[in-house]
């Protein structure tokens, strides 16, 4: 059985009967039942604490992948630019090399 599931429904907690002695209700039964209800509400209250630390963890998690994907599109947009800046630099040193080989032509 999952340690988180809880004993007893709202409906187990308001139609509960507990047997009578000859001075009211048996305490030990009584006791019984309301260490019962106590545990359930303890397990609530840490699934809800849980449910709140997931919920930030995945706030967090969601910054860190817009940041990532940010810095992935920096990086390529500069890693475009190098590229062309290296491309139009070995285009330049073509055509010097193209005026030397071939002397330089004009162009009307």
């Amino acid at each position: 059985m999952n340690e988180n599931t809880l004993k007893l429904s709202a409906k187990d907690i308001f139609e509960k009967e507990f047997e009578k002695s000859i001075r009211g209700f048996k305490p030990i039964e009584v006791d019984s039942f309301l260490d019962d209800v106590i545990s359930d509400y303890q397990k609530m209250a840490d699934m809800n604490s849980n449910v709140k630390r997931l919920e930030e963890e995945n706030v967090r998690l969601k910054k860190e992948v817009e940041e990532l994907r940010i810095r992935i599109a920096t990086n390529s947009k500069s890693k475009d630019s190098h590229t062309q800046n290296s491309q139009i630099d070995i285009l330049k040193r073509l055509s010097n090399l193209e005026k030397k080989v071939f002397g330089q032509t004009k162009v009307n």
